[in-house]
């Protein structure tokens, strides 16, 4: 679905056809319109898929007037303005109505291809994404048929699809996040290092990669047979990582997100990769439904025999009904909203904890917020943290 297309709308004949060599010579596909009428039937033809440059005022049209229609129909274009000497105002007012970015011209070929660049590959992640969407509606659609025509093993396996779609479009909006801020502080930070944006967007990819390698784990759910790699492994190490994944996307929504963890190291025994997956589902659905300047905490303690991992939020909290039927599969599919998406997430959650010789419990109060703690058997207590 990967596009790069690019919509020139520019009532100079010489500007058009500078800005259209410089971008043809950058192997885009260059399409040009000398008024906005023109560009939108071609935007129409396309589909919206490219990318706008356009100036305010095309053979006497509005540059405003344009995008807001354009928006309308495709809400994901990228829409930058070319503008000779822009007012405070407009400027104000364009950005406000959804315009991406503004060129002053004469336009440099350099800034114009990095403009273009920045632009395009902000389209194709809302192309991907609204893919994905599509995706996991048409599966979790075909789920809700099977449950309700069969309760056989190969219908099954179209509900476990569905739910592993869930995860891969969770972890595939942090990464988007993380793209975001890639963009935004590539002056300020030193992207490689272990805490850098560019580390963590790796690392991200590498979660979808493992995530891939476990959707054999979830058809083999119904009958028990997950397969798990039991080893002792740090659990505040993995907490922290945890923590530091998501710090970004929580400082994005303006959600204060903290780990409680002090003392020894507490040794588990569990697979690191089911756990962290768990970890995944909880802190993601924490921040989905926790509003700006709400908190979110992740904490665990070390005791009879087991570490309890807890993930609190002072979000909108789950209705009781809700609540109730958390675990009943065929009823978080027959409705597809947050609390059905959250739903299964949970399903995943309990499978796999369990699997691992845990158990899982959720308390929420509507309005309040949610706590969700899982258990794994611990080891031992290192006093220096091996």
């Amino acid at each position: 679905m990967k596009t790069s297309r690019v919509l020139i709308v520019d009532n100079d004949p010489e500007d058009l056809e500078k800005y259209a060599t410089v971008l043809s010579g950058a192997r885009y596909a260059v399409h040009r319109a000398k008024g906005c009428s023109e560009a939108f039937e071609i935007l129409k033809k396309h589909r919206g898929k490219a990318v706008v440059l356009s100036e305010l005022a095309a053979n006497g049209e509005c540059g405003l007037a344009f995008m807001k229609k354009a928006l309308r129909e495709y809400p994901f274009l990228p829409f930058t303005f070319l503008v000779s000497s822009p007012s405070l105002d407009s400027a104000i007012e364009a950005l406000k109505e959804g315009a991406y970015d503004f060129l002053r011209k004469p336009v440099s070929p350099e800034i114009l291809r990095r403009s273009v660049a920045r632009s395009v590959q902000r389209l194709n992640l809302a192309l991907e994404s609204e893919k994905r969407e599509g995706e996991f509606r048409r599966q979790l659609s075909r789920s809700q048929k099977d449950l309700k025509n069969a309760r056989t093993l190969s219908s099954f396996k179209g509900f476990m699809i569905s739910m592993a779609a869930h995860d891969f479009r969770s972890v595939i909006t942090v990464l988007d996040g993380y793209l975001q801020l890639i963009r935004e502080k590539c002056n300020e930070c030193p992207l490689s290092d272990p805490d850098g944006m560019m580390y963590q967007a790796g690392r991200t990819i590498a979660r979808l990669r493992t995530m891939a390698h476990t959707l054999l784990d979830y058809e083999a759910a119904e009958t028990g047979r997950i397969q798990v790699e039991i080893k002792p492994f740090p659990l505040g190490e993995a907490l922290r990582e945890c923590i530091a994944f998501y710090k970004p996307y929580a400082e994005r929504k303006a959600v204060d997100l903290s780990l409680d963890w002090d003392g020894p190291e507490v040794v588990v025994m569990g697979d690191r990769d089911k756990v962290m997956e768990v970890l995944d589902n909880l802190l993601y659905n924490a921040l989905k439904f926790t509003p700006a300047r709400g908190e979110i905490r992740l904490s665990g303690e070390q005791g009879n025999g087991v570490a309890a991992i807890t993930v609190s939020d002072s979000g909108s909290g789950i209705p009781k009904e809700k609540l109730r039927n958390l675990f009943n599969r065929e009823d978080m599919v027959a409705t597809l909203d947050a609390h059905a998406r959250l739903g299964l997430g949970m399903t995943i959650c309990k499978r796999l904890v369990e699997a691992q010789h845990g158990n899982s419990r959720i308390q929420s109060v509507l309005g309040k917020g949610t706590k969700v703690t899982f258990t794994v058997p611990s080891g031992q207590l290192s006093r220096n943290g091996k």
